[in-house]
């Protein structure tokens, strides 16, 4: 790669990563924020869910034009609209001030998911897709963690002295930390800050690469600076791609991230409140741990690079089986994680049933940790697996549209996650009980859409595979003839 398409690259993903904070530095003070608005889990899902869903929609608009216009365009208005609504963070003072910001928020970041899949398979080698997007889960993971830890530091509330029940435990801290509940805010306005300055660097440095630049059938022909792949999506295009099976099968299965949404939702008020735990404490330190070595060596490299290797070794569907494969084994994986149920407070696990001494807790807890770790590894091998199937059965000029309407179906299943959790928590009164429940029921309707992908991905391969290169003879021989 050449220096200046490097340095391209390195100020466009930065931008990119600084955007795709944005949840994560919401979700892990919703208790906080929740104490400070006056508001509980219920109209907490309510947001989420909005926020979720216009995220959605608005990824099949710039899905679209991802494929239609000069892609540096609408990161110069992504930058734009999410440095400015993260600094007005600052000055929320009720519900309907946060659900509008959370709203324009999540336009801004609807436009990373297909803009960075685009662009990635611009610059990688098609045969090393999975791997590429491995890494780029890997970056905006630290990234996700980094605003975390932003997102924690200026909380000082000690949750393990909480001794009350859930939903007591938001009144309890309006009333006892008046001073700390604005801290919220203040992450959002200094990455809004440094946003809108990488912002305008990427408006100065970064380079549009040639789209399909790195196809294998296309890339010795692309190579010629002279030559342009011209292929645009065309709304009429639309039509044909619904109807190929494994885009169907891909797209449409919201039910597995249902169940993940969920999670994703309320894990931070899940560890504060139900385990009782802080984020600092040495039980969670080990946890993330887990969770990160795991997740992130085996799911997010070693099963991307698995989905590779089975492609490079002629089997076309290699990324679907892999992806299908994950999502089948990190059900059980998981189900006994959230049915161990840890509580710190009473030294208890399987919601409450086994209580134990100090040092049995720590056993159960490492137990605990590997279950988490190893089904959040399967989780995050679906990712990168599913990205490169859907480039793999879509031809270039569709890929962007065919990720944004994948995503946005994801998004409704996330959506659904949000909201039903926030209601089911309180009437239950427990996060557990509602995140196994919900894993157990939708992955199940999950492996039904997953499964028939062993029969529709390789022959959808084969066919994009021979119009590329018939695309690929027909420019050689408008090159040959001028």
């Amino acid at each position: 790669m050449k220096k200046r398409d490097l340095i391209s690259l390195v100020f466009f993903l930065l931008l990119i990563l600084i955007i795709t904070m944005d949840s994560a530095l919401f979700l892990p003070n919703e208790v906080l924020i929740a104490a400070d608005l006056g508001i509980y889990f219920d109209v907490i899902g309510i947001i989420i869910a909005a926020y979720t869903i216009t995220n959605g929609i608005s990824i099949l608009i710039f899905g679209y034009l991802t494929d239609l216009i000069e892609r540096k365009k609408i990161l110069m208005l992504a930058g734009f609209l999410w440095s400015i609504t993260a600094i007005l963070h600052l000055f929320v003072e009720n519900f309907w001030q946060l659900i509008l910001v959370r709203i324009i928020a999540a336009i801004a970041v609807s436009v990373t998911t297909p803009l960075v899949i685009s662009y990635l398979a611009d610059v990688v080698k098609s045969d090393s897709r999975s791997k590429s997007f491995a890494f780029w889960g890997l970056l905006s993971t630290f990234g996700s963690l980094f605003a975390g830890i932003a997102a924690l530091a200026f909380n000082t509330i000690d949750f393990e002295a909480i001794n009350l029940p859930l939903l007591q435990k938001i009144d309890y801290i309006a009333a006892n930390y008046p001073n700390v509940l604005y801290t919220w805010r203040l992450p959002y306005f200094y990455l809004g800050i440094i946003a809108l300055i990488f912002t305008i660097l990427n408006f100065i440095i970064t380079k549009e690469p040639k789209r399909a630049a790195k196809e294998k059938q296309l890339e010795k022909i692309i190579s010629d600076e002279e030559i342009r792949y011209s292929y645009k999506i065309k709304f009429s295009d639309l039509k044909f791609v619904l109807k190929r099976k494994s885009n169907f099968f891909l797209m449409f299965n919201f039910f597995d991230v249902i169940a993940s949404g969920l999670l994703v939702a309320y894990i931070f008020p899940y560890i504060q409140l139900e385990i009782g735990v802080n984020f600092i404490d040495i039980k969670v330190i080990i946890l993330l741990l887990f969770v990160g070595v795991l997740g992130l060596i085996i799911g997010q490299f070693g099963l991307a690079h698995w989905g590779d290797k089975k492609v490079q070794k002629g089997d076309l569907s290699g990324r679907v089986k892999v992806a299908v494969i994950c999502s089948i084994l990190t059900l059980p994986l998981l189900l006994f994680a959230f049915a161990m149920s840890p509580n710190v407070t009473s030294s208890s696990f399987f919601f409450g049933t086994l209580v134990v001494n100090d040092a049995l807790f720590w056993v159960l807890w490492i137990v605990y940790s590997l279950f988490m770790g190893f089904g959040l590894a399967f989780t995050m091998g679906i990712g990168p697996n599913w990205y490169s199937s859907l480039i793999d059965v879509n031809l270039v000029e569709n890929r962007g549209t065919m990720v944004a309407v994948g995503s946005f179906i994801d998004t409704i299943g996330r959506a659904l996650g949000a909201f039903i959790g926030g209601q089911v928590v309180d009437l239950t009164g427990s996060f557990s009980t509602t995140i196994f429940w919900s894993t157990l029921v939708f992955g199940i309707f999950s492996l039904c859409f997953w499964i028939p992908l062993f029969f529709t991905a390789e022959k959808d391969y084969i066919e994009v595979n021979e119009i590329m290169k018939e695309r690929a003879l027909t420019l050689k021989r408008a090159k040959l003839s001028e």
